[in-house]
C-alpha cells in the first residue's frame, strides 16, 4: 500500500510539473499566443405553438363544442392555447417591447365546409353585416381570462395579456393577445394558454364539419 501510494503522489507531481513547464514555454514566446473572439447577434422575436415539453406542433388545432342545428343564433367555444398546443413567444433580442396577435389567414376568409360559408368578422355578428361578404357569423377572442407564464425562469413583469376583443371586417382585422412592455425582460420566453374563444352562428346555419384557419404572429 505505502509503495502505490507513494507512486500516485510521484505522478500527480509529475503532471504538475508538465503542467507548469507548458505555462512557462506559453509565457516565454509571444509568437505561441493566439487571441480568441466570438461575436453573439440577437437572434429574431418569434412565435409558435408547442407541446407541454416546448416542441413545435406541427399541425396545431383548437376544437370548439359540438353545435346542434337550430333555427336560432347559438354561441360554440373553444380554447386558444390548451396545455399540450400552448402558445409559446420568444424575444431572443435587446429590444424589451413587442406585440403578439392573431388573425384570420385574409380579411375576406370564411369558415367552409366544403360549399357551406359563414363568417368569422362580420360588422353584425350573427346576421350578415356591411362588409364584402353575403355570410353572417363572429369570432371573439378574450386574452384575459389567458394564463402567462415565463419559460426557464423568465419574468412576466411589463408583459401584459391582450384585451377582449371581436374581429370586424376592415376594423379589427387582428387582435393583439400579449405584449412585452418597456421594461420586459430581454432575451426571454413566455408561454400563454387558455384564451377564450367565441363563435356566433347564425340561426339556421346548416350541419356541417367547418374549418377556418388563423394565424398568430409578433412583431
Amino acid at each position: 500500500m505505502k509503495n502505490k501510494d507513494k507512486k500516485s503522489i510521484i505522478m500527480k507531481v509529475g503532471i504538475l510539473a508538465i503542467g507548469l513547464l507548458a505555462i512557462a514555454t506559453t509565457k516565454a514566446s509571444a509568437s505561441n499566443q493566439s487571441a480568441l473572439s466570438q461575436s453573439i447577434s440577437d437572434g429574431a422575436k418569434g412565435i409558435d405553438i408547442v407541446d407541454a415539453g416546448g416542441t413545435t406542433v406541427a399541425s396545431p388545432t383548437v376544437s370548439f363544442g359540438a353545435a346542434t342545428f337550430s333555427f336560432n343564433t347559438q354561441d360554440t367555444t373553444g380554447t386558444l392555447g390548451v396545455s399540450a398546443q400552448r402558445i409559446r413567444i420568444s424575444n431572443p433580442t435587446s429590444t424589451a417591447t413587442w406585440t403578439a396577435s392573431i388573425a384570420g389567414s385574409a380579411p375576406t376568409a370564411l369558415w367552409t365546409a366544403g360549399s357551406l360559408k359563414y363568417d368569422f368578422n362580420d360588422t353584425a355578428g350573427y346576421t350578415d353585416g356591411a362588409d364584402t361578404d353575403t355570410y353572417g357569423g363572429q369570432l371573439a377572442v378574450a386574452p384575459t381570462g389567458g394564463t402567462l407564464a415565463g419559460v426557464s425562469g423568465c419574468a412576466t413583469s411589463n408583459v401584459s395579456l391582450g384585451s377582449n376583443s371581436a374581429f370586424v371586417e376592415g376594423t379589427t382585422d387582428s387582435i393583439t393577445i400579449a405584449s412585452g412592455a418597456a421594461g420586459a425582460t430581454t432575451y426571454c420566453r413566455w408561454d400563454i394558454t387558455n384564451i377564450g374563444l367565441t363563435q356566433k352562428l347564425p340561426a339556421g346555419q346548416t350541419s356541417g364539419s367547418y374549418a377556418i384557419n388563423l394565424v398568430l404572429s409578433i412583431i
